[in-house]
Order: structure tokens, then sequence, then C-alpha cells
């Protein structure tokens, strides 16, 4: 997960046993952001001209102990339920600081030097 500068890492591992899990037959705990891992989130905010929230899904296969890439998500990515909070401020900080850079006090003054 990136949000903004901020990335974070879980894993969700199955209650029913199969790889195919979605939130609500899943345990989800919070892991190490691998080299990798910051790599590959860092690699998918370059698409469509830049994204500054996304998840990068993958999945680890026990047979061989390599990782793949399913897809990446956009702001539909889910939230950490322990860290809903803190990522929901990393959230808000980005959208101000975004806000600001492109309305914001420094940028109408210098349109108006501009002028």
């Amino acid at each position: 997960q990136k949000i903004g500068s901020h990335y974070r890492a879980f894993k969700r591992m199955s209650i029913s046993g199969t790889w195919k899990t979605n939130t609500q037959s899943s345990h989800v705990e919070e892991i190490d952001v691998k080299p990798e891992y910051k790599f590959w989130a860092d690699e998918a905010s370059k698409m469509f001209g830049g994204l500054d929230i996304l998840t990068v899904d993958a999945i680890h296969n026990n047979n061989n102990g390599k990782e793949y890439i399913m897809e990446v998500n956009g702001t539909s990515s889910g939230l950490l339920p322990s860290r809903q909070a803190e990522d929901d401020a990393h959230i808000r900080d980005l959208v101000l600081a975004k806000m600001e850079e492109e309305y914001g006090e420094k940028k109408k003054k210098k349109k108006k030097k501009d002028e």
C-alpha cells in the first residue's frame, strides 16, 4: 500500500484454506515492507500519469517461494483496519497538500506576478 510517501505491507491469510479470499474470510496482519514491495508500489504509481494512493495485490506461491503481482488498485484500496485512522490522516494530508499545490496562495501570487 502506498499513500503519498507512506508505505505499508500486510498479508491476508485464508481462514478457509483456499487462496481465493476476501476480507470476510481471512485474517490480516501487517508485515515488513520489503524493498521489492516498495519498488512495485513506486513503479505502479507511475501509471495513468501518476497515482498517489494505491495498493499492489500479490500472491505468494508456497511451492516455489515466488510472489506474483495480481493487480494494482487505486483509491479503492482497502485499509488495514488496525491502521485505518493513521492511513486516513495520511490521505487527508496528501489531499490538502495537493489542493495547496494546485490552488494555494503561492500559486495565486505567482500567477499575479506573471500577468
